[in-house]
């Protein structure tokens, strides 16, 4: 089974200094509660988070936590439906199961209030059957993970209001792990360094 942590913390342009950037680049993992984890093929817990300005410069707190279960249907490099991904898999990431084995790989999204496209290596550009076939965007593999792997995905992105322009960030992790249901312990996620770190950084404005 695979078990995906999702750490989203939205901020906007005070959020941007460097006090709150490395409060961000330390805040690599939160608790899961093991009671919400049941069988599927891949079990994800979401947070968004946000700073309190009332506070000073502190911690990112919770404002959203959620626990999804997904089916086989997960393991789909999507359709052409730029917003059915979006909504029915994990943003910006794909997965493959390979026999005993997870493929995690970066896919850029393209959606309209994202524009902070990034462009690079995209593994499907040549193979015809792909939606992503001669695209020019970012798709490839972050790690493979065997049973008992840990990986991490952090990256980053501007987003913009689509009714009012107005600008916010985000700073995304991807804590996952591939384990039997019954390793999993409140502070699962809690390792500084995994096997395998993925980042995509953009450099923001």
């Amino acid at each position: 089974m695979l078990f995906i942590q999702s750490l989203n913390t939205y901020y906007e342009k005070h959020g941007r200094s460097s006090e709150y950037a490395r409060l961000r680049t330390g805040d690599l993992f939160r608790r899961i509660d093991v009671s919400k984890i049941g069988e599927c093929e891949v079990f994800a817990q979401l947070i968004s988070m946000r700073y309190d300005i009332r506070s000073g410069v502190s911690q990112a707190e919770p404002y959203s936590e959620t626990y999804r279960k997904y089916g086989k249907s997960i393991f789909t490099e999507g359709t052409r439906d730029r917003y059915k991904n979006f909504n029915d898999l994990m943003q910006f990431i794909r997965i493959f199961k390979e026999d005993d084995r997870y493929r995690i790989m970066f896919c850029d999204e393209n959606v309209e209030w994202c524009p902070t496209k990034r462009r690079g290596h995209n593994e499907a550009f040549c193979d015809t059957n792909s939606i992503y076939y001669h695209r020019d965007m970012l798709n490839e593999t972050a790690f493979v993970l065997d049973k008992g792997g840990y990986g991490r995905i952090i990256y980053n992105n501007r987003y913009v209001d689509p009714d009012n322009q107005h600008w916010h960030y985000g700073w995304h992790i991807y804590n996952i792990i591939s384990c039997d249901i019954t390793e999993c312990r409140e502070k699962m996620f809690f390792q500084k360094q995994p096997e395998h770190e993925y980042r995509q950084l953009l450099d923001l404005r």
